[in-house]
């Protein structure tokens, strides 16, 4: 009869200590930002002074990858396009940030940017932003000179004023797997 008390004693010690461990959190998927969303056709025409068009009418997206092209009509004008890379459930905030260093990495010209993001550089003809677990791209026009600094400026803080309402912090979780896109 003791051992079968002591058994039931180990049972239910490990059953409440099984369910103790196992918290049924349910955890909040990671937002899909729409670029385009973030820089807006009226973004985009207050920046750059012609009217856009989104370039065949939609934004691509590949996996944890997304872009929006903007176009002059006509077609003359410097085209703009934001990328975003981001995090996802498979596919960690430490990896999306070693693409954005590896860009930087590999921009010797590359001119650091304090006040945007968490950390943000212009390497001509585009400026890149590691935000929140995700890694932002714009380019925007031509001749490497402070004109097109201030526009890439300009967009940029446009974008991360409405990626920062849409985005929340990312929770780092250790059992995120380091899939690359």
């Amino acid at each position: 009869m003791k051992k079968m008390s002591l058994f039931l004693a180990v049972c239910m010690t490990v059953l409440a200590l099984c369910s103790c461990g196992g918290k049924n959190e349910t955890k909040e998927p990671v937002p899909t930002i729409d670029p385009s969303t973030l820089l807006t056709l009226d973004d985009v025409a207050l920046a750059t002074g012609y009217q856009p068009v989104l370039d065949g009418g939609a934004v691509t997206v590949e996996g944890n990858y997304s872009k929006a092209l903007y176009l002059s009509e006509p077609i003359g004008q410097d085209p703009v396009c934001i990328e975003i890379t981001q995090y996802t459930d498979d596919i960690s905030p430490e990896v999306v940030f070693y693409a954005y260093d590896t860009a930087r990495a590999l921009r010797a010209s590359a001119e650091e940017v304090a006040e945007l993001g968490e950390t943000a550089f212009i390497a001509y003809p585009s400026i890149n932003i590691y935000d929140r677990g995700c890694y932002i791209k714009i380019t925007a026009g031509s001749g490497a000179d402070e004109n097109q600094k201030n526009q890439l400026l300009t967009l940029a803080r446009i974008a991360v004023a409405k990626f920062e309402e849409q985005m929340p912090v990312p929770v780092i979780d250790d059992s995120t797997s380091v899939e690359q896109k």
